[in-house]
């Protein structure tokens, strides 16, 4: 007998799984370390021209903000930044890193309140990949309410490309969990999605996509390996190119509301 995933919302109700999170997932050298040095200068450029061609002040709105590593480091590119988050332990962690920024724990599906709109920037990062779909659908649609239209600004990446040289590792994972007895292997995070799909998923959501960016071509088990560092050098040599979004890893995608008619 195998048990069933763990729904993405109870993955860090304990702090011990916010702090493992934080000292694994993103401690220095890994691959999610890596990428996301590369993602900074462009979320950061991203924001400031949106900033500089406003008229009025930016609210930005950080969905799902985890720990606050995103909101931290956007909180001073914008005039207010708010985040939310379903997570009790992961919203401690968050108000302790953020400087200015206002943090709210609830569930904006069920607590409309949680939200003030219109936010001019939302961000969304790691996500749209981990959560279940029926809630992926329902937050999505529920941020294009919140959002400021015309003109508002939606940055969501997809952290697990399935065009990319990561799908071979996850067929693997996937095949071993499937001859494995062991119950362990429910923690694991294989989800995946193609562009193609998540362009999809957004424009059903009221988003269109303006731009894509893509981060990291090499597999991220080669950072956990001693050639690591020649990892690294090629997936910042190439990041941001814009003829290999298609096969990075790690998908940033820039959308707009999408008028309706």
């Amino acid at each position: 007998h195998r048990s069933s995933p763990v729904p993405y919302a109870e993955r860090f109700t304990q702090q011990s799984a916010v702090a493992a999170y934080e000292s694994e997932e993103y401690a220095s050298g890994s691959y999610s370390s890596s990428i996301w040095q590369l993602q900074q200068p462009r979320l950061k450029e991203i924001i400031s021209r949106f900033k500089t061609g406003a008229h009025h002040p930016v609210r930005l709105l950080d969905f799902a903000c985890g720990s606050g590593r995103i909101l931290s480091f956007v909180e001073g590119l914008v005039d207010t930044a708010e985040g939310v988050d379903i997570s009790t332990s992961m919203s401690e962690a968050a108000q302790q890193r953020c400087m200015s920024a206002t943090i709210r724990v609830g569930d904006i599906l069920k607590e409309p309140g949680l939200l003030q709109p219109p936010y001019d920037i939302i961000t969304s990062f790691r996500f749209l990949l981990n959560v279940e779909n029926p809630i992926r659908r329902s937050a999505l649609h529920r941020l294009r309410e919140v959002i400021r239209t015309p003109g508002g600004l939606l940055l969501v990446n997809v952290h697990g490309n399935s065009r990319s040289l990561r799908h071979p590792a996850i067929a693997w994972k996937r095949w071993r969990m499937r001859h494995a007895s062991a119950t362990a292997n429910s923690e694991l995070m294989l989800n995946e999605m193609s562009p193609l799909d998540a362009k999809r998923l957004l424009s059903e959501s009221g988003f269109e996509v303006v731009q894509m960016l893509g981060f990291g071509l090499a597999p991220p088990t080669l950072y956990r390996t001693p050639i690591r560092n020649m990892a690294a050098a090629l997936d910042s040599f190439f990041a941001n190119r814009g003829w290999l979004a298609e096969q990075s890893v790690d998908l940033l995608f820039v959308c707009r509301p999408r008028m309706t008619t």
